[in-house]
């Protein structure tokens, strides 16, 4: 065994036939970098057998032929003396896949929570904006629409009780200002007393009806609801003729002393006359209350 080891030491090695069959030659290194494309400094390592520092087998192999072409020498003898390469055991291989999937599941979970994040992060966002995207008169017209309807249904009750009580001692004073009427018949009033007594009601009546100063401080609203809308009114005195909310088909007329103070909840879903003339409320912003006067300022 020891006289086979030294025998195979005795051979020279592929460096050392390579730059022996050069030197026969009488080639320098100089003149050989071009046509092999290597520097000098990878020439003196092929030479010297420093394999591993030229790159995998298969250019080494290459740089081997190549050179013995230039040399006019046949490479088949050298590469039979090439060493063969050492083989990487499959336990690493097994092991480097097993830390390259496992790297790979946990940039996967990674990137699903960085998703996940990214997503709560943007609803967030459009959530906030959303919240914060009406309008502040708009928020304080809502909050005080809400506290009207309390307000309305608390008084509303009230209201009912004092119209049934006022009803009840309007028909009491009535009947006791009612005189007594005695029969009488058509021989003891003649004809033209009673033309005369019935002719001061009827004149106190056509007073009444054609009194200019009644007609003209009363004006009359009339609105059509196509869709449910929230409404309220005041009137020019003040006070509050008409509120709440008004569902789909509903017809409501109102009077009052003008000018006229309107909210509409949804104004694009009503229409709306004075006095029997149209009135245009189209030029208000949609999704917005409506807060008008009527009649328009021209």
């Amino acid at each position: 065994m020891t006289e086979e080891t030294t025998q195979q030491s005795d051979e020279p090695s592929v460096g050392q036939l390579l730059k022996a069959h050069r030197e026969q030659a009488n080639v320098s290194l100089e003149s050989l970098t071009g046509p092999l494309k290597l520097s000098i400094s990878q020439l003196q390592r092929l030479e010297s057998d420093q394999y591993q520092t030229l790159g995998p087998i298969t250019f080494v192999k290459g740089y081997i032929k190549n050179y013995c072409r230039e040399l006019h020498v046949d490479s088949a003898p050298i590469l039979a003396r090439l060493p063969a390469p050492p083989e990487p055991t499959k336990p690493a291989n097994m092991q480097s896949f097993s830390r390259r999937t496992e790297k790979e599941a946990h940039d996967s979970r990674l990137m699903l929570v960085s998703y996940i994040i990214l997503a709560i992060v943007i609803g967030s966002s459009a959530l906030w904006f959303w919240q914060n995207a009406t309008p502040i008169d708009e928020q304080t017209s809502t909050i005080n629409i809400e506290n009207s309807i309390l307000d309305n249904l608390q008084t509303n009750n009230a209201l009912n009780n004092e119209s049934q009580n006022t009803s009840q001692m309007q028909a009491t004073q009535a009947v006791e200002r009612t005189p007594a009427v005695m029969p009488i018949s058509a021989e003891q009033v003649p004809l033209s007393e009673a033309v005369n007594a019935t002719a001061p009601i009827a004149a106190d009546t056509q007073a009444a009806t054609n009194d200019p100063d009644t007609q003209s401080n009363t004006s009359t609203i009339n609105m059509v609801f196509n869709d449910e809308s929230w409404v309220e009114i005041h009137d020019g005195e003040g006070e509050r003729i008409a509120f709440g909310v008004k569902k789909a088909g509903y017809k409501m007329t109102v009077s009052g002393t003008p000018p006229f103070s309107v909210v509409l909840g949804k104004h694009d879903v009503v229409s709306v006359s004075l006095n029997g003339e149209p009135v245009d409320i189209s030029g208000y912003p949609k999704n917005r209350l409506a807060k008008f006067k009527l009649p328009l300022a021209e």
